[in-house]
């Protein structure tokens, strides 16, 4: 069957179910919250209502950047009308809104019919609705920034990737997760160094009202290093990956591997940015490396917690939608079920769960990688087409899933 009449079949789901699933989860997860809503998120809003929007922000209260405190001052005013819990889980939800433009935004890139249907599933995902209606995290604004970027990076504006890479480090860490991506994508297209300045200025900038109110350079500065040491007696934290199965099978040994995993990560990401210089992709396909980029990184990197595969599972659903084969919409499954495995485990289902989430996600990134690790393993063009001469060129244009894609230099 070929990939056109496939995609005829697998057409977005009907609002009205999205809707229906969406409302239910809220209903479900509303009330209830973690541990980390009453350790961190509230008391970050109380200091900003205690001491108002502008003197909050002369000294340090938080371990998170100032950005996500912005947007958080700006919902504290509806605390006089609301529990604190729900104007948090609020701000989650407009990052959710924000998430589902951003997919949007990226799908119109590929060139998507249904847009718009496509990208309202986004809030229905349960990685997402736990990330926002329970949990209260703000991940979903830094995965809209690297969405945003991935579609930038997809039309060629290079400087608007790179601010929109700035933009999401500001919010989370995690963003650095698809970092290899974005690095190969600028050398392989020997985007100039110029342009690679928007990142750290657009950094800089969301970092400047802080800085004008008091908030010292270096805390700023440290904030990101810190929060890698809260955890540093752990290899990982029921994160689906392969150290969280080192910490179940020896967990007094699997702390000393925290120099291994570091090195595999390094190593994982060298590898990518090579590859990705000799193999081309198109459109779809180079979503496609931008999530195997963050699921290589978060399934080697240590002390990855549950909630670091939410990057992977939006690129790789977008690069479900715009190739619109079975095999990629079951790989998009593979990767949110290991995702979220790994969240329940963390609620309290405990290590089984997690070593579910783990197993689907080290399938999900070896079935992801294949056209990296073996571009010649496929190399029978589909039919009814000719291959084209690829004269002195080391280019072989695959997409994600195997299949050989002849579009000339493969852009």
């Amino acid at each position: 069957m070929s990939s056109t009449n496939v995609q005829a079949k697998l057409r977005a789901p009907a609002p009205w179910l999205v809707v229906l699933a969406a409302a239910g989860q809220a209903w479900l997860l509303w009330p209830l919250f973690t541990p980390d809503m009453t350790a961190y998120l509230i008391p970050w809003l109380e200091t900003i209502r205690a001491r108002g929007v502008l003197d909050a922000f002369a000294q340090p209260f938080s371990n998170y950047m100032p950005s996500y405190l912005y947007l958080l001052a700006v919902f504290s005013p509806l605390a006089a009308w609301l529990d604190p819990m729900s104007v948090i889980k609020l701000l989650s939800v407009a990052g959710t809104a924000a998430l589902a433009l951003a997919m949007h935004r990226l799908l119109g890139a590929l060139q998507v019919s249904e847009r718009a249907r496509w990208a309202a599933l986004v809030v229905a995902l349960p990685s997402v609705a736990f990330n926002a209606l329970l949990m209260g995290q703000c991940d979903a604004i830094y995965v809209a920034a690297c969405l945003m970027a991935v579609a930038m990076a997809i039309e060629r504006r290079h400087f608007a990737m790179f601010l929109w890479c700035g933009v999401a480090v500001a919010f989370k860490a995690q963003a650095v997760l698809v970092a290899p991506f974005f690095l190969a994508v600028a050398i392989q297209r020997r985007v100039s160094p110029a342009q690679w300045l928007a990142a750290p200025a657009a950094l800089l900038a969301l970092m400047l009202p802080a800085l004008l109110a008091g908030w010292p350079p270096a805390d700023l500065a440290t904030i990101y290093f810190r929060q890698a040491e809260t955890f540093s007696n752990d290899i990982a934290r029921n994160a689906p990956n392969i150290w969280s199965l080192a910490g179940m099978v020896a967990p007094d040994f699997a702390p000393r591997l925290f120099g291994l995993a570091l090195a595999a990560a390094l190593g994982a990401a060298a590898w990518f940015v090579a590859k990705m210089q000799i193999v081309r992709f198109g459109h779809a396909g180079l979503v496609g490396m931008a999530a195997l980029a963050a699921l290589l990184s978060a399934g080697l990197l240590p002390r990855m917690h549950e909630r670091y595969f939410m990057l992977a599972d939006l690129l790789i659903l977008a690069f479900a939608i715009a190739r619109g084969t079975r095999s990629a919409f079951a790989l998009a499954a593979l990767v949110q079920l290991g995702s979220f495995a790994a969240i329940v485990g963390y609620l309290g289902l405990g290590a089984p769960m997690v070593a579910v989430g783990a197993s689907c996600m080290i399938a999900a990134t070896w079935l992801a990688a294949r056209p990296l690790a073996n571009p010649n393993a496929n190399d029978n063009p589909p039919a009814g087409r000719t291959p084209r001469p690829t004269l002195l060129r080391r280019v072989v244009p695959y997409d994600i899933d195997g299949r050989l894609r002849f579009r000339g230099n493969g852009e």
